[in-house]
């Protein structure tokens, strides 16, 4: 089991796409942890969920959850006993974070679709 860290770097308000450091497709292996991080300056103010697109197979079990303790850190597993080469469709909704003095939007509810892959370990 290993761990994947996946850190918002940057956000786009207007399509409410993100910058991930995975570029949005995470490969990942079962039993695998992913977590999710707001990097600073990213413009992301939360993550209000994270579900699997309608349709789309689900390779997390547990589903990812908000950590405990007031962090703003989302965290999952990939299920153990998913078949190797699932692709889970997923949205991450995020808020917008305020800018102060410029008006962007602060508070907007946005919607993002990346890809995790389940993969066979090396």
């Amino acid at each position: 089991m290993g761990d994947i860290i996946i850190t918002i770097t940057g956000s786009n308000p207007s399509t409410g796409a993100l910058t991930l450091s995975d570029q949005g497709t995470t490969n990942a292996h079962q039993g695998d942890q992913v977590t999710w991080i707001i990097g600073p300056g990213s413009g992301v103010a939360s993550i209000d969920s994270i579900v699997e697109k309608a349709g789309s197979a689900d390779v997390f079990s547990p589903d990812p959850v908000k950590l405990p303790g007031g962090t703003t850190n989302w965290q999952g597993t990939i299920n153990p006993n998913v078949p190797i080469g699932t692709e889970e469709a997923y949205s991450i909704v995020w808020t917008v974070a305020n800018s102060g003095w410029l008006n962007n939007g602060g508070g907007a509810q946005k919607t993002f679709d990346p890809i995790i892959r389940v993969q066979p370990k090396q």
